[in-house]
């Protein structure tokens, strides 16, 4: 298990839920932002980095498939669940199709809620290692000095949010 907290971007339009479940995530001793829409939601993104978002798919000028989409094209290892009171098998194809993690309907159990969080935020970890791993056996294979492979290594670590 890391160290540090899960990073938890949460973005619904129902004010209280956002309310409610950012107490009860930061409680678990997670990080959170809660945001009431999808474009703060994508300025959140811009502005941190974030393990796990948790999106409602119903959401107005921008509904969270555009924000899974936005999402994963500034946040690549970012895992996505798909908390809506409006599911379908379309959307929850479609919220697949672009990678979302899970697709969870409302009603829900916040202990469900909960342990899929922190799935994600395994799973994230886990492939975060294994892109970095796989970068660092590239980069064995190059011609650079001690110095330069010893630049690149902490860059990285970096990127890739290896402690």
């Amino acid at each position: 298990m890391s160290s540090r907290p899960i990073r938890v971007l949460l973005v619904d339009d129902e004010a209280e839920l956002v309310e409610y479940l950012t107490k009860r995530l930061t409680r678990k001793g997670h990080s959170v932002v809660g945001t009431l829409s999808g474009r703060d939601a994508v300025a959140a993104l811009d502005g941190q980095t974030f393990d796990v978002a948790v999106l409602d798919l119903k959401m107005p000028q921008m509904d969270g498939l555009e924000v899974l989409r936005q999402a994963k094209s500034c946040q690549p290892f970012l895992e996505v669940v798909i908390l809506t009171g409006h599911g379908s098998i379309e959307s929850a194809l479609e919220s697949g199709r672009h990678q979302a993690l899970r697709f969870l309907s409302k009603p829900y159990e916040f202990d469900d809620l909960s342990r899929v969080i922190e799935e994600a935020a395994a799973a994230k970890r886990q492939h975060q290692k294994a892109a970095f791993l796989q970068a660092m056996k590239e980069l064995a294979t190059t011609q650079l000095s001690a110095q330069e492979i010893l630049a690149e290594t902490e860059r990285l670590q970096r990127e890739y949010e290896q402690e």
